[in-house]
């Protein structure tokens, strides 16, 4: 799924640290194209690069507000002397091989550990040959300028290669060269194949013609016989005195002087202009921004944080392991229930008929023998007689029954103590006297066998 790209924001300033010379050109997009809102270029003191980032950043301030520029995002046109550039014939490859292959050729060609690089890559094609130019910078100088720009109260989104940037600098059909004449400097591009196939910083003056040889010597031969422009950029004299040095000696025809505002100005506009309409990050040197945890964790993580959270972490997962395993028993008694409820409904009903009907089957006849015990008390005479006889629950009984007087009645109940099973012996009623109605209750406990 693609997600949305960040709107970018609809102005930015465009930079450029050339010697002792600020240029800028603040830029503002409307309807599809840029206009320049304003542009200067401003001396800076010597060796501005090389100040700490506060005294730097406050310099440049001063000469922003100087300038009247309040604008934040700015894209920066690296010093030309500040890249270094590879390039090599690439072999038909996969994509993981050929990032691999890239980092051979990276390791093998610059004088500095990769690692302490950040590489940008352009890529030529002539016929069916390939090649890939890489671009490097310093990672140290670029840190070291991000922060200046920070403490001038900037917000950096791009540092790139402004010179391939300029229009026809690297034309899609045939190859040209240019050469940037500024502050007694030279940088030789080379554009062909549609891409960047050469790129060197050297020292201007009697000596242009001996770089511009060598620029055209580094460049791979299938590249070199496409080239068939020289163009000159920079100030007025100095590209009539580049003229008048190199002559016809290239062998390449030379092209119309291209007018507008100061060279300086030119590259900032072209660093601005490029970052407020592309749409890929070829030629961009700006260092990876870490995510915000990543930034956060060296600043916080403690070693006594970090064991705090790995306890944190730890009871999180045994609480979870707890939880799971609770679940996971829940589930293996509820399968074990599904399976066994059959069995255990019948098991039920079976044991409810066997307590509805478990006295039918008492072997201990508890109700007859309450009764033996009872009646052996009563005289054979018939001189007391029982009418009613009741046991309630397991052991309460009552008894209602005529005596022929109260005398009979007295053996009766005489008997009935000496019995050991009966206890709380109580007359509830007596009525008349002979003959005479009794009742009576008494609880019957079960002699200990």
């Amino acid at each position: 799924m693609n997600w949305p790209l960040k709107q970018r924001p609809r102005s930015v300033l465009g930079l450029r640290f050339g010697g002792d010379q600020l240029s800028l050109c603040l830029l503002a997009r409307s309807n599809g194209s840029a206009e320049v809102v304003t542009a200067a270029t401003l001396p800076l003191p010597p060796d501005f690069l090389r100040l700490d980032a506060a005294t730097g950043g406050r310099q440049l301030r001063d000469l922003l507000t100087q300038a009247g520029v309040r604008e934040r995002a700015c894209a920066v046109a690296l010093p030309d002397h500040w890249l270094l550039a590879r390039t090599c014939a690439v072999p038909a490859l996969a994509p993981e091989d050929l990032a691999a292959f890239l980092q051979l050729e990276a390791e093998k060609g610059f004088p500095v550990d990769p690692a302490h690089l950040q590489i940008a890559i352009s890529t030529c094609r002539v016929g069916d040959a390939t090649f890939v130019t890489q671009l490097a910078a310093r990672r140290e100088q670029l840190d070291a300028l991000a922060a200046l720009l920070v403490a001038a109260g900037l917000k950096p989104v791009s540092f790139t290669a402004a010179l391939p940037t300029l229009s026809g600098a690297v034309p899609t059909a045939t190859g040209r060269v240019t050469i940037a004449l500024a502050e007694e400097r030279a940088t030789f591009l080379a554009g062909a194949g549609g891409g960047v196939a050469a790129l060197r910083s050297a020292d201007s003056g009697d000596s242009l013609a001996r770089e511009l040889r060598i620029t055209l010597e580094q460049i791979p031969a299938e590249l070199r016989g496409t080239l068939s422009e020289l163009d000159l950029r920079g100030d007025a004299s100095a590209v009539t005195a580049a003229e008048n040095t190199l002559g016809r000696s290239t062998g390449l025809t030379l092209a119309p002087r291209a007018a507008g505002r100061p060279f300086g100005e030119q590259l900032a506009e072209s660093a601005g202009r490029q970052w407020l309409f592309r749409t890929d990050a070829a030629l961009e040197f700006l260092p990876p921004r870490p995510s915000r945890f990543a930034a956060w964790w060296p600043k916080h993580g403690s070693r006594r944080l970090r064991l705090a959270g790995g306890i944190v972490a730890t009871v999180l997962v045994a609480t979870l392991g707890a939880f799971g395993w609770l679940e996971y028993r829940r589930w293996s008694l509820g399968s074990e229930w599904s399976a066994m409820k059959a069995q255990v409904d019948d098991l039920s009903a079976i044991q409810s008929l066997i307590r509805d009907y478990r006295p039918w089957y008492d072997t201990s006849f508890h109700s007859l023998s309450i009764l033996r015990g009872v009646t052996t008390a009563f005289p054979e005479t018939g001189s007391v007689t029982a009418k009613s006889f009741e046991i309630r629950g397991p052991s309460a009984v009552a008894l209602s029954g005529t005596a022929r007087d109260n005398a009979a009645l007295l053996l009766v109940l005489d008997q009935l103590r000496k019995t050991r099973e009966v206890q709380d012996l109580k007359v509830e009623q007596i009525r008349g006297k002979t003959p005479l109605q009794f009742t009576v209750s008494l609880r019957w406990k079960e002699a200990a066998p």
